[in-house]
């Protein structure tokens, strides 16, 4: 069986792939903070968890060589995803509502993880346990530091946590923005109070994302930024839409097996936030064929709803 560290010569021809196939599904993809990636001891990434699959795409074309993930544990239950997951550098992580058990299980993982730590390969976590589609986070989960002291028991070198915010323009749009930021490293100290780390880490994410407090003025700070960065009319909007309609309807032809299939799975999912995981899905297997046309249809698509947003403003 392949090492999870181990960058195989497979794993290097797909990864240019997927990685090409992330970048093609955000009109503009930053990454900022690599100077902040200790060199000199084990690193665990620690992003917020705000737009599901997506979230580890974006952590995952960052860097060119191995990153290896956490990922929720019931995904793991069958034996042909299981092996899958494990292909691509994915290893099972138990939540409390997995039961007692599971969670034991954990730390048999975190072995694993702590051997591909030793290799110098970096290993992402996302310490709120579950994604959710807001500019908040949530409670950090204290899995992060359990790896850590068991990296730090058996590793003789620094283990950093290092805080990753992800920001978006968008959720839900395909083809909106993206921007990760790499924060300053937590240098792990097991004498430390795990509160205080906790609260250090929670902090650290905040600041490199638009972050509002989950509280009872979520709603409305959140409602007062939206449109604060809603677009303004500019003259040359109107005629442009007129001029590229008829290219907007043949690109739909083009792309129309695509959107149907893309509808057809989005309309099985009850969680929106899944849904431009789904485009990536689609985008993956038929890129080679039409992703010309496929990403110029959602250009032009984004450009009309920004239209329409400016009109009715």
């Amino acid at each position: 069986m392949t090492k999870l560290w181990e960058n195989t010569l497979a794993y290097r021809v797909a990864r240019r792939y997927v990685d090409l196939c992330t970048r093609m599904s955000y009109s503009r993809l930053e990454v900022a903070g690599r100077e902040n990636i200790p060199t000199d001891g084990a690193v665990i990434l620690a992003p917020n968890h705000c737009n599901t699959l997506m979230d580890a795409l974006v952590v995952l074309q960052a860097n060119k060589g191995v990153t290896t993930f956490g990922a929720r544990a019931d995904m793991f239950r069958k034996p042909r995803m299981a092996a899958i997951l494990n292909w691509l550098k994915i290893v099972p992580l138990a939540r409390s509502r997995d039961g007692r058990a599971a969670i034991a299980e954990n730390l048999n993982v975190f072995d694993r993880v702590v051997e591909v730590l030793k290799h110098g390969i970096p290993f992402c976590m996302f310490v709120e346990g579950t994604h959710r589609t807001k500019r908040s986070l949530l409670p950090i989960k204290k899995g992060v530091f359990k790896l850590a002291s068991r990296a730090k028991e058996n590793l003789g070198k620094p283990v950093y946590i290092v805080p990753v915010g992800l920001e978006y323009g968008d959720y839900f749009e395909y083809m909106s923005t993206a921007k990760m930021t790499y924060g300053e490293p937590i240098l792990y100290d097991e004498t430390a109070n795990v509160a205080d780390l906790s609260q250090t880490l929670h902090d650290r994410i905040a600041s490199l994302i638009t972050y509002f407090p989950d509280d009872e003025n979520y709603e409305k700070n959140f409602a007062e930024y939206k449109k604060s960065h809603e677009p303004h009319f500019k003259w040359w909007m109107l005629p442009a839409a007129i001029i590229s309609l008829p290219f907007f309807i043949a690109l739909a032809a083009i792309c129309s097996p695509l959107l149907i299939i893309t509808a057809l799975i989005k309309s099985r999912l009850k969680d929106p936030a899944w849904y431009n995981t789904v485009r990536f899905g689609v985008r993956l297997l038929f890129t080679p064929i039409v992703w010309v046309f496929h990403s110029s249809f959602y250009i032009l698509l984004n450009f009309y709803n920004r239209l329409a947003r400016t009109i009715r403003k």
